[in-house]
């Protein structure tokens, strides 16, 4: 029989939607323009989400393990959402209508 998830197993999955959703918004051209989120975003709570997201990504990480790598777990779902948060994070530059713009490559 399988465990019922517990309250920290809720609250991380919150925090992860909750980051997925912020960093998909800041990559949003036309909320770079919206006064309160920009202030959000500016005092700070990129860094915030930054290391929430990869805190979630790793203690996801540590759960799918102790779960055998089972699928059927949330654990695996809440641990590829966390990646592709952290993908989106790292290499998007934006995303709009037409597509999504990856970050330049600034290294030549």
């Amino acid at each position: 029989m399988s465990q019922p998830y517990n309250q920290l197993d809720k609250i991380v999955v919150n925090a992860t939607i909750l980051c997925f959703i912020f960093w998909v918004l800041a990559k949003i051209p036309i909320e770079w323009d919206f006064i309160p989120f920009g202030i959000v975003y500016e005092a700070g709570g990129w860094i915030l989400t930054a290391f929430i997201t990869i805190g979630c990504s790793l203690y996801f990480l540590v759960k799918w393990i102790r779960s055998k790598f089972t699928l059927s777990k949330m654990y695996v779902y809440c641990f590829m959402l966390s990646i592709l948060t952290l993908v989106i994070m790292r290499f998007v530059y934006s995303i709009t209508f037409e597509g999504i713009t990856l970050m330049p490559n600034y290294s030549n």
